[in-house]
């Protein structure tokens, strides 16, 4: 696909399913990366927050050439991650998820700042929900350390969502009808943006279905603010 196919994609769509990004040694190494700061925690823990602190092959990856060539066509030279998060649907963790958009982003510190609101703190980590604007200007990169076919809760969406700011959950609702599903392979990358519709069902075949998720930005945010991860 040539860049301006790609960049209508995801401003047409919102997402963009990329196949064959990472090599087995790539994902070797995350998943062997992952696997020793998992160890010694519960075996409930299916998911993992700060990931670009917490895990330095994460925060390295989002340096390779193969994942800035699917975040600056569409942010420029100037991005940077802001956020990763950790997701392994099991046999063990066949959860679904419900319709959303993502609406929160994480921040270093609580400063109150017009336009942002629903301040939470996740895993230690304040969360706020900021204007539509700076969410329109972000990026959303999956990146699929196992096979996410059609019986393993591949992700859905509704295309072209992410263009209609924040939706009410009577309007996403309405729009179900619209969805895709969005199979990607072990080292493929689904790429999207924040506002985009999606959800997941449980698998019908549950078996690993590791994700790593970073979102970039481009720009610094207002007030003192500062993201998290940047």
């Amino acid at each position: 696909m040539s860049i301006t196919a790609y960049r209508q994609a995801i401003a047409e769509y919102g997402f963009n399913p990329i196949q064959r990004v990472l090599d087995q040694y790539q994902v070797a190494a995350l998943r062997a990366a992952l696997q020793s700061a998992i160890r010694g925690r519960t075996a409930k823990d299916y998911a993992m927050r700060r990931l670009l602190e917490l895990i330095p092959t994460v925060h390295q990856l989002c340096s390779e050439v193969s994942i800035r060539a699917l975040v600056e066509p569409i942010l420029g030279s100037e991005a940077f991650p802001v956020r990763g998060i950790f997701f392994d649907k099991n046999p063990e963790a066949n959860w679904s998820v419900s319709w959303h958009q993502d609406l929160t982003i994480a921040v270093r510190q609580r400063v109150d700042t017009p336009g942002f609101g629903s301040w939470s703190i996740k895993d230690d980590v304040h969360h706020v929900q900021p204007p539509i604007s700076i969410l329109e200007g972000m990026l959303s990169l999956r990146i699929h350390l196992d096979d996410a076919d059609l019986d393993n809760a591949p992700l859905l969406v509704l295309p072209g969502s992410h263009r209609q700011g924040r939706l009410q959950p009577e309007t996403i609702h309405s729009k179900k009808a619209c969805a895709v599903a969005c199979p990607v392979p072990c080292g493929g990358v689904l790429v999207m943006k924040p506002l985009l519709v999606h959800a997941s069902r449980r698998a019908r075949t549950p078996a690993h279905r590791r994700v790593i998720h970073i979102e970039f930005a481009a720009e610094n945010l207002p007030n003192g603010l500062q993201w998290y991860g940047s």
